[in-house]
C-alpha cells in the first residue's frame, strides 16, 4: 500500500479463489471463470472458463492461462 493505496496487483492476487470476468485484447471477448494464481505481471491462470464473444455466451474453455499484457480489465463477478 502507498500512502493509502491498494495497488492494482495486490487487488488482483485478493480476488484468487473468486470468479471474475477478464476482458482481453480481442474484439471484444470475454472470460468469465475461477481465478487459481496471478502472478507480479499480472498472468492470470483460470478454470472453468466460458469464452463470450459481444455479450453471447460462447465456448466453453476450461483451464486458461492468459498472459498479463493481453489483459484489459479485471472485475469480481457478483
Amino acid at each position: 500500500m502507498v500512502n493509502g493505496i491498494v495497488l492494482p496487483v495486490k487487488k488482483v492476487f485478493s480476488l484468487v479463489d473468486s470468479r471474475v470476468a477478464v476482458e482481453i485484447k480481442d474484439d471484444g471477448r470475454k472470460l468469465q471463470g475461477r481465478l487459481i494464481a496471478v502472478d507480479e505481471h499480472l498472468n492470470i491462470h483460470m478454470d472453468e472458463t466460458i469464452e463470450y464473444t459481444d455479450d453471447q455466451r460462447g465456448r466453453n474453455l476450461g483451464t486458461v492461462v492468459i498472459r498479463g499484457n493481453n489483459i484489459l480489465t479485471i472485475a469480481p463477478l457478483i
